[in-house]
This record gives C-alpha cells, sequence and structure tokens, in this order.
C-alpha cells in the first residue's frame, strides 16, 4: 500500500505542475547543472501536446524540469482529449512537439476511420526522441476469474471510453486471441478513458484497457479488490498471440515493468511510443530539445517511472524497425555524435518516401472526391470507398514495422474498400 500511495502521490504532483504550466507560469532561473546550447536562442514559448492524463503526467516530469534549467521559454503541456486531435494540432503545425503512439499514427497516415477528415489524415511527422517503453493492456479486478484471454466469455462485461473503430481494435484483437465474437460482448461505454478502470472496481464491467502506470489505474489499485492485468504471453498460446497480431501488426508483448505490484511481470502490450514533431518544425530548434533531453537524461530520469526508458540507446533501437521518418533535428544530432550511417540513411529515405505518398495521395484524393460532391466525413462511407479505392488503385502500400535496420518491411498492397455490412 505505502509503494501504490507513494506513486499516486508522484502522478498527482506531476499533473499539478501541468497545471502550473499551463497557466502561463514562467521558468525559475536556469540551473548551472542543466547542459544547453548558450548560442541557441529558444522561443518565449513552447507548446507541447500529451494525451490522457498519464500521457500529459508523463510529459510534465521531464519538461518541468528543462524548463526550470533554461533561461527563456515558457512550456506548456496540452492535454489532448484524443490521438485524433493531437495528430491535427501537430499536422497543423499547432504544437511543437508531441507524444506519438505508433498504432494510431499509423492509422492517422493510413486516414482510417476517423482520421479521414478534411483536417486530419496524413502528415509528414518526424521522430525526435523517444517517450517511453509503453506498456498497456487489460486489467481486471483482483478476484476476477479472468487470467488469460482464454477465460473470456459470451457475456462478459468490457469497459470502453467511444465506439470508435481505432478504439474499439485492441479490444478486437484480444477476443480474436480468445475466440468470442464482438457480438457476444457486453460493452459498457464509459465516456472516458479513465472511468473505464472504475467501472471495473466497481463492478459495472470485467475488463478494462488501461496503461499500468495511469493515475486511474493506481487508484483502481487501492481499492479493496484489487486488480491485475490479463496475461497475453505468446508462448502460452502462439495461435491466440497470432491471431491478434493478424488484427493489430503493430503490437508487441512483453512484461509489464512499471505500475502497481500486482501488475508487475505480467506480458501484456508492451511498445515504444515516440516524441514526434511536424518534419516542417525548425531543425535548429528540434536538434537543441535532442541535445536537452540526452546531456540532461541523469535529471529527469528519477521523476517519472518510464523516464528510464528515454535514452539515446532506446532512440537507436526504436531507428532499427520504425516507419516513422527520423527529423532533420534528431539527424543533425546523431551527425554530429558518430552515430549516422548509410543504412539509417537509406532506411530513413524509405520512410519519408512512403509517407510523402500518403501525404500527396490525400491531397489528390480530396480533390477528385470534392469534383465529385463526396463530403471529406470520415462517417461518410462514400469518402471512405473513394479513399480506399484510391489507395489501392495507386498502390499505396500499407504502413508496417520493419524487421531490421538493413531489411525492410514486407511491402502489403491495400486490397481496397470493404463494406461493412
Amino acid at each position: 500500500m505505502k509503494t501504490v500511495f507513494k506513486k499516486w502521490i508522484q502522478v498527482l504532483m506531476a499533473v499539478s505542475l501541468s497545471a502550473m504550466l499551463l497557466w502561463g507560469c514562467g521558468g525559475h532561473p536556469a540551473s548551472d547543472d542543466q547542459d544547453t546550447d548558450d548560442a541557441f536562442t529558444w522561443p518565449a514559448a513552447l507548446h507541447f501536446a500529451a494525451t490522457g492524463s498519464s500521457g500529459e503526467a508523463k510529459m510534465v516530469s521531464w519538461a518541468s524540469v528543462m524548463q526550470n534549467g533554461l533561461d527563456g521559454p515558457i512550456i506548456r503541456v496540452v492535454n489532448e482529449a484524443a490521438w485524433t486531435n493531437t495528430y491535427q494540432d501537430m499536422k497543423a503545425n499547432q504544437m511543437v512537439l508531441s507524444q506519438i503512439d505508433k498504432s494510431t499514427l499509423k492509422d492517422s497516415i493510413e486516414a482510417l476511420n476517423e482520421y479521414a477528415s478534411a483536417d486530419g489524415g496524413p502528415w509528414m511527422a518526424g521522430m525526435v526522441w523517444v517517450d517511453s517503453l509503453a506498456s498497456t493492456g487489460f486489467m481486471v479486478r483482483g478476484n476476477s476469474t479472468i487470467f488469460k484471454p482464454e477465460d473470456i466469455k459470451p457475456g462478459t462485461r468490457i469497459a470502453i471510453w467511444n465506439d470508435k473503430s481505432a478504439t474499439l481494435s485492441p479490444f478486437l484483437s484480444l477476443l480474436a486471441w480468445a475466440g468470442v465474437s464482438e457480438q457476444d460482448i457486453v460493452w459498457v461505454n464509459t465516456g472516458s478513458y479513465d472511468a473505464c478502470p472504475r467501472a471495473v472496481v466497481e463492478g459495472r464491467a470485467d475488463i478494462a484497457m488501461a496503461a499500468p502506470v495511469a493515475p486511474s489505474v493506481m487508484e483502481a489499485s487501492a481499492a479493496p479488490s484489487g486488480i491485475r492485468y490479463i496475461s497475453l504471453k505468446p508462448a502460452d498460446n502462439p495461435q491466440g498471440a497470432a491471431a491478434f497480431l493478424q488484427n493489430s501488426p503493430l503490437y508487441d508483448f512483453g512484461p509489464i515493468t512499471a505500475g502497481p505490484d500486482s501488475a508487475i511481470g505480467t506480458w501484456t502490450i508492451s511498445s515504444y511510443k515516440y516524441l514526434g514533431a511536424n518534419m516542417d518544425t525548425d531543425p535548429e530548434l528540434i536538434y537543441n530539445l535532442v541535445k536537452w533531453l540526452d546531456e540532461n537524461y541523469d535529471l529527469y530520469k528519477d521523476s517519472y517511472t518510464s523516464n528510464t526508458n528515454m535514452t539515446l540507446q532506446d532512440v537507436l533501437l526504436t531507428l532499427q524497425t520504425t516507419f516513422m521518418p527520423v527529423h532533420p533535428g534528431l539527424v543533425k544530432y546523431l551527425k554530429e555524435k558518430g552515430i549516422w550511417n548509410a543504412d539509417y540513411e537509406k532506411r530513413n529515405e524509405t520512410n519519408i518516401a512512403l509517407f510523402q505518398k500518403y501525404v500527396d495521395g490525400y491531397k489528390e484524393a480530396m480533390t477528385l472526391a470534392t469534383a465529385q460532391n463526396i463530403d471529406i466525413k470520415p462517417n461518410n462511407l462514400a469518402w471512405i470507398e473513394f479513399w480506399e479505392n484510391y489507395k489501392k488503385d495507386k498502390g499505396i502500400p500499407l504502413i508496417r514495422m520493419h524487421l531490421s535496420l538493413s531489411q525492410n518491411a514486407a511491402i502489403v498492397l491495400p486490397s481496397g474498400y470493404i463494406d461493412p455490412a
């Protein structure tokens, strides 16, 4: 209980700091302990986008340290309500930096579901740094009879925060592992991400999807029933894991390393999240952000549990397989460190070219569709059909993770529009 209380207090402190930043408090005098580029003039304000309460607390944990040590910029961490909002703001250059989830980024670049809007869709995202080695998964009460996906039966109640396709996707992957139909599940729409864990501990739902480090999970873990996570260890059921990945190809599995004690060690969804910027963002600004993150790691690594994965080595690991282009500011820093080589350059050119195909193609498709009086709206099936068939006709490959730095992902072409009926 002491451990849970301590972690919960740390999260509250981080969110409180976020509120101070959002209210526009200026930074403290620069610390002599922090390494900064004296020749670089920082902007008066930097806006960073975080998604959800746990994302906000995570970003504030290091952004507050950065603001305290830089003589100049006010850093405002903006809590975005959903990934669609985050990427729209990034596409419009409303934010300097944002957290990036590779699964939702893929949906954004491919303009799937709710991302297929006039102001959404593909954008030239560039990797800046690593945000975290993130774990998320499916939480149950401590006294639940559900220990693995195969324990899910018809009538199981699953908490969701909305019924959009992107939200439902990981749940459908879980059900594919379990061998249970979507129609056999009782869906409990709580209206918000943080309300889902509460619905589980209150007995209104059996399963919720949430990050183990989320404040709502830390709170739920202190309930009398406690909480656990459903085990998603591929070795226990390789066919089930394969069914899961068939629906969610960008996910990986690994043990939980941060969160309530009852969750530690349980295998669940695990993957790196990134920090990203629009490729148009000033390379010198991004270079100096990267430089600060690398050289001041020791000052912020202990301010949030998952900050320990914000190292240069973690960045290099992600570059082995990511489909995301690397921002020119990070490229400059890696060149300066003597790390950037021909293999990185070749992979980056491949990733940039694919993103550019989507950006250019989406613009053309919207122009052609508008000429045919087709409204560019995610809920307009005529537009979705047009866009999906456009991608097929133009042969724009689907986005996939690469196998290694020297081995690109297999080219998988889109199949065109599939009638949901």
